[in-house]
């Protein structure tokens, strides 16, 4: 049964589809003249949303995604939109700011609610509360289960389900074995070519690779396109994972180079240069050159001071004089060397320095010699950046995702006006 007809009449519906945009963009599209809030599970998936209901066709001008809390809440001042795209906790910040009337949506789409976690719940509730009871709801579940169950009790009282199996009935047949790369779905084309190199076939015609398939159907056509005896790689999102692992048996992981991995290959090549020349001796120039730094500064820091600086040039060849101070330093208004970001997620996330290192080479393209000393605590981790990268630095992380949360970065302030986004103090020895 087609559901367009249903959604149409103004009906609740509950569909049990993969989270993939290209999914729910026919449930969306049946829609019709109705002011329609859409709440996602994080930023990322309404700015995709937004994405394939412009592919589609539908006017620009009439949607907006929410990326950022200022930008959105200006343009919410004049109302609600014909279609706003949320994540659940920034449309409960933009509730709490007073800039969004969630009353004013004629339909009100739920894009997999089940992926929640308990903050997100909570959200929902306090948004969900705000809404029009006689609006048409609509629920997308990427699983079935008790929690989705509820879910519809709750907010679509009475909607009438899609493709949710009937009760006691057993899950679906595998349709065979696959593998997967877990990406951002926007970095299909890149993430490609590292699966590709590290399978190492003779011909790409010899592999499938395609992105997270939105239905059963199109997974099945992807594993007849397959050559025999060579499961297909499917680049994924970690939140389309489950649903992957529900039809297909075994599925396994590719391990390919990650943004970190290169960064670390980019390092090891320094460090067994470095070693090569410790073992080869006569550095009694050079230790004479540095000994009244180590009396200043720690030893470590010199070291790696003259390492950055042999890679930007500002060190000359032997018999060159070095300039007591980068040409730049002096310079009036110059920017200080380093600024510091504050990055929303912390140990008891599982985060490590190579992690943020990844995200950050992965999302921006800079070296990783742009990035300097990273202090992960409890709750948050602090990272230095080239200081005219870190506007570009923290708008690239807003919104990422890592270890399956959502990140916020900005550049930190420190204590007191002076702020801490200016040069590394030394350390005394």
């Amino acid at each position: 049964m087609d559901a367009a007809p249903v959604i149409a009449r103004g009906h609740n519906v509950a569909a049990l589809i993969p989270p993939v945009s290209e999914a729910a963009l026919p449930y969306l599209l049946a829609i019709t003249d109705r002011r329609t809030l859409v709440l996602t599970p994080d930023a990322a998936r309404a700015v995709a949303l937004a994405d394939a209901l412009e592919g589609a066709g539908v006017p620009a001008a009439g949607i907006v995604a929410v990326s950022g809390l200022a930008r959105a809440a200006r343009r919410l001042a004049g109302g609600m939109p014909d279609c706003l795209l949320v994540a659940v906790e920034d449309a409960a910040a933009l509730l709490r700011r007073s800039v969004f009337r969630p009353a004013e949506a004629r339909a009100v789409v739920l894009a997999w609610p089940d992926e929640l976690e308990r903050e997100g719940t909570a959200a929902l509730e306090a948004v969900m509360a705000e809404c029009d009871k006689e609006a048409q709801r609509l629920l997308f579940a990427a699983l079935p289960g008790t929690g989705v169950d509820a879910l519809l009790e709750r907010y679509a009282w009475k909607a009438m389900t899609f493709d949710f199996p009937a009760v006691d009935e057993p899950a679906p047949q595998p349709l065979g074995p696959a593998r997967f790369v877990t990406a951002r779905g926007t970095a299909f084309a890149a993430v490609k070519r590292r699966v590709l190199d590290a399978l190492n076939l003779e011909g790409e015609e010899s592999l499938v690779v395609a992105p997270c398939p939105a239905s059963r159907e199109a997974a099945a056509a992807i594993v007849a396109a397959a050559p025999a005896g060579v499961p297909p790689v499917f680049v994924v999102e970690p939140c389309q994972l489950p649903w992957l692992r529900r039809h297909f048996q075994p599925l396994t992981a590719v391990r390919v180079a990650s943004a970190a991995d290169l960064a670390d290959r980019r390092a090891e090549r320094v460090r067994s240069a470095l070693a090569a020349l410790i073992e080869a001796g006569d550095l009694d120039r050079e230790l004479l050159a540095l000994g009244p730094l180590f009396d200043r500064y720690d030893p470590a820091d010199v070291a790696a001071a003259a390492v950055k600086g042999a890679g930007a040039g500002l060190l000359g060849g032997p018999g060159t004089e070095v300039a007591a101070t980068p040409p730049d330093a002096s310079a009036p208004g110059a920017v200080p060397a380093w600024a510091k970001l504050w990055i929303g997620v912390g140990k008891k996330d599982g985060v490590r320095p190579g992690d943020l290192v990844g995200a950050i080479v992965g999302e921006t393209k800079l070296g990783a010699d742009r990035i300097g000393k990273i202090e992960i605590r409890e709750l948050y981790a602090l990272v230095e950046v080239r200081a005219e990268d870190a506007e570009r630095v923290a708008g690239a992380l807003t919104g990422a995702t890592m270890r399956g949360r959502r990140l916020t970065a900005r550049i930190d302030r420190g204590p007191g006006a002076g702020g801490s986004g200016g040069a590394r103090p030394p350390r005394r020895g």
